[in-house]
């Protein structure tokens, strides 16, 4: 094992445990691991920075002036409107309206974009029904995942995975070739954030992939505006990360044959 290997390995020991502690803010500690490898030496300054021109991450910037355009002109308000109304006769059946209606925008939107432009109505809705912004923030970051899953364009993993599926001589997938195994996921992720995942998500009335806040852009964009700890990820998505796991296991082999 040589002297770089070693380094990176002590690194990733080193983020897991600042990510888990919370001792730095989770941007520092990025910013920091990129500024070690780069002055050890094991990777370049060009490489180093070359995330900052990522189209994922320029995109990502411009979703959130997208999302504040929108809620400032007010064209977003209207689904917000119609949540509120329903959140002052019952909560529960908000959350259960946002999450289906979430995951089904999610389906033919990148469902990144769709989270950017609902986190400020989501915001408000929780002030108009007096209910704690983490207990609808999570939900709206995991039903757009869920939703992203149905469709080719919902993801940009799914964009990925087939563009590199062409190149490798695989007959190109259709806008709905992930939709029988994604609505399976869609209903027990939504199942399971309905019955059991809202019971854990901690309350922080002023004050997660599904595992951990840097683990999806969706769940590092809610991270701050409802106050999670790295732990809320975990707790909450772990179970979730076993089921899909089983799921994808027993369900892959029946859709795509190898």
């Amino acid at each position: 094992m040589g002297l770089e290997t070693i380094i990176v390995l002590a690194l990733i020991v080193v983020a897991g445990v600042l990510f888990l502690t919370e001792t730095l803010s989770i941007d520092l500690v990025a910013l920091v691991i990129m500024a070690t490898l780069i002055l050890s030496g094991i990777i370049s300054p060009d490489e180093g920075i070359a995330g900052f021109s990522n189209r994922a991450t320029v995109t990502i910037s411009a979703l959130f002036v997208l999302s504040g355009g929108l809620f400032k002109t007010g064209a977003a308000n209207f689904a917000g409107l119609f949540l509120s109304r329903l959140g002052k006769r019952s909560y529960w059946f908000t959350l259960l309206a946002m999450m289906l209606s979430i995951g089904a925008l999610s389906a033919f939107m990148n469902h990144t974009a769709v989270v950017a432009i609902f986190i400020p109505v989501v915001l408000d809705i929780a002030r108009d029904i007096k209910a704690s912004p983490s207990k609808l923030l999570m939900p709206l970051a995991y039903s757009s995942m869920f939703g992203g899953a149905c469709t080719l364009i919902g993801s940009s993993t799914n964009i990925l995975v087939g563009s590199i599926a062409e190149r490798s001589g695989v007959p190109p997938f259709g806008m709905f070739e992930f939709a029988g195994f994604g609505l399976i996921l869609f209903g027990v992720g939504i199942l399971y954030m309905f019955v059991i995942g809202i019971r854990m998500i901690p309350a922080f009335a002023g004050s997660v992939t599904f595992m951990t806040p840097v683990g999806h852009q969706v769940n590092t964009m809610i991270h701050g505006p409802g106050r999670f700890r790295f732990t809320d990820f975990v707790r909450v998505g772990a179970p979730l990360n076993f089921m899909f796991w089983v799921l994808a296991t027993l369900l892959i082999p029946r859709f795509w044959p190898f």
